[in-house]
C-alpha cells in the first residue's frame, strides 16, 4: 500500500504542496487494524492518530460497564492525545478493518505549526466534531427517545439529492441505542415505526428519507 498516496488524499492535507509530502510521509508510521481491534485507551498519551481506510469509533465506558458511543470517525479523519491536560477516558476501536497512521504528539503539532495552512483546517475539523457531539448530547439529554432516533438519523445522513438523505454506513440497532443512550428494543421498535408511517425506508442496511420532513418532529 503506498502510504504517500494515502497521506495526499487526506482532507488535512489535501492542496499542500507536493513537494512536501515526502518530508511529512517519513514522520507517520501506518499499521492495519482488525475489526474490533482497540486503537486506543485511557492511559495513551504520546500518539496522534488519522484514519486512512475503514472506520473507528470513540466510546467510553460508564461506572457500570455500559458502553456509550461518541462519535464514529470515517477516514481523514485524526483522535488521540490532542493536548488535554487530563486523561483521556475514551476507547477508540476498529468497527471494520482499518489502516490507521499515527505520529508522535509533539511532531503532529510542530508539523501544523510549521503550515498555517494545516493549522486553520485542523481547527476547522475539531470545531465541526465538537458542534455535532454536542447537539447529539445535548438531545440524549433533553429529548424524547423518538426525537432521538430522529435527531440521530438527521446527524448521520449524507445529503445525496434535494430534500433525500441517506444512512449507509452500517449501524447496527446495538450501536445506534448506545449513541443515544436508550435501549436496542427501544430502537428497534421506533425505527419499524418510523417505516410503517412512511418517514423512512429501508435499503438493505442503509436508510434513506427526506429530511423536510423528519426536522418536523425534532422540537
Amino acid at each position: 500500500m503506498n502510504k504517500l498516496w494515502y497521506i495526499q488524499q487526506l482532507d488535512l492535507f489535501k492542496g499542500l504542496a507536493k513537494e512536501k509530502f515526502h518530508s511529512i510521509e517519513s514522520l507517520f508510521a501506518m499499521k492495519e487494524y482488525c475489526k474490533r481491534e482497540v486503537i486506543f485507551e485511557p492511559g495513551d498519551r504520546d500518539k496522534v492518530f488519522i484514519v486512512k481506510t475503514g472506520q473507528v469509533e470513540l466510546y467510553q465506558l460508564t461506572s457500570d460497564g455500559k458502553k456509550v458511543i461518541i462519535e464514529r470517525l470515517l477516514p481523514g479523519s485524526f483522535f488521540g492525545d490532542l493536548g488535554t491536560e487530563s486523561e483521556s477516558e475514551l476507547f477508540v476501536e476498529a468497527t471494520t478493518d482499518s489502516y490507521v497512521c499515527s505520529l508522535n504528539k509533539d511532531k503532529f503539532f510542530a508539523l501544523i505549526s510549521q503550515h498555517p495552512e494545516l493549522s486553520e483546517k485542523l481547527m476547522k475539523q475539531l470545531f465541526s466534531r465538537l458542534t455535532q457531539v454536542e447537539k447529539r448530547m445535548s438531545s440524549v439529554a433533553s429529548d424524547s427517545a423518538f426525537q432521538r432516533i430522529v435527531k440521530l438519523l438527521l446527524n448521520l445522513g449524507k445529503e445525496k439529492a434535494h430534500d433525500y438523505m441517506e444512512v449507509s454506513d452500517r449501524f447496527t440497532h446495538e450501536e445506534l441505542a448506545q449513541m443515544l443512550g436508550i435501549s436496542r428494543q427501544t430502537v428497534t421498535t421506533l425505527i419499524n415505526q418510523l417505516e410503517k408511517k412512511g418517514m423512512i425506508k429501508r435499503m438493505g442496511k442503509s436508510i434513506q428519507f427526506s429530511p423536510s420532513q423528519l426536522k418536523q418532529f425534532t422540537s
